[in-house]
């Protein structure tokens, strides 16, 4: 492992750091050549990655310090803001704050919604495998201990663990050619804006959160992992979109009001 990859002098370069931005990188460049294939204004596109990085990067600090508040009880409030002195954040409070943010956004910028999440699935997919790497070299993320030939010795450990990055890439790039494939498929079916999105969301946080057993973590509640609650919301989410999107709420409606229509007839045969 090589968690720092270049230093000079007292300067040093982390791979975690570095693999970030190009990550970040990834992001950006992909969701904008989507964003600019659904004829989204390039104004508003970069209204949604500025306000979005600004949203997730808050996000995931809020959301490290609100679940590590023993890691800030010597230095105050400032101590929260110090990401140089007290280093950490949440990956997917980041993911779900940005996400939020970004439709706000475009809700308010009168994007559709729908294009954002088709636009983010495959653009976050790619950012996160190149982040994955970074979180690899530098051992931000450790496995459980594993004598399973796969495993690896982390920086810091002394146990060979499962190599959970790997895990996620494979099944990233999986997710990232299954995004690929279901915005075409999409596209030429004239799926609702949003579904293809949702189902990539739905499969990632199912996949996550099964990975996330075989992670080392510190914070369970009710015998999960705080980061596997998290991703049961994200799941829930996507679920929702998923049936809202491809027509579930007119279902729901008209069913309704067949129902509503059968209870005024039985009201009235049992009237007369």
């Amino acid at each position: 492992m090589f968690p720092i990859l270049v230093s000079i002098g007292p300067f040093h370069l982390y791979s975690l750091s570095i693999f970030l931005v190009l990550a970040w990188g990834v992001f950006s460049f992909t969701f904008w050549r989507i964003m600019r294939e659904y004829a989204v204004e390039e104004e508003k596109t970069f209204d949604l990655m500025f306000y979005g990085t600004i949203a997730a990067f808050v996000g995931a600090r809020l959301v490290y310090v609100l679940f590590h508040p023993g890691e800030f009880s010597d230095g105050g409030v400032l101590k929260a803001f110090a990401i140089w002195i007290a280093p950490g954040l949440s990956f997917y409070g980041g993911l779900l704050v940005g996400i939020s943010v970004m439709l706000a956004i475009a809700r308010r910028r009168k994007v559709r919604m729908g294009t954002v999440l088709d636009g983010a699935a495959p653009a976050i997919a790619g950012a996160i495998i190149v982040g994955k790497i970074g979180s690899l070299l530098g051992a931000s993320e450790v496995g459980l201990p594993s004598g399973l030939p796969l495993a690896i010795e982390y920086a810091g450990y002394s146990q060979l663990r499962h190599p959970v990055q790997m895990y996620e890439i494979g099944v990233l790039t999986l997710l990232l050619i299954g995004a690929m494939y279901f915005e075409r498929k999409g596209a030429r079916a004239r799926w609702p804006y949003g579904v293809s999105g949702s189902i990539f969301f739905l499969a990632y946080a199912l996949s996550m959160f099964i990975l996330e057993f075989f992670k080392e973590s510190g914070l369970y509640w009710r015998g999960l992992g705080v980061n596997q609650w998290i991703l049961l919301g994200l799941f829930c989410e996507s679920l929702g979109a998923i049936y809202v999107r491809s027509g579930g709420r007119e279902f729901v409606r008209v069913l309704i009001d067949r129902l509503g229509g059968l209870y005024g007839r039985i009201s009235k045969r049992r009237i007369t």
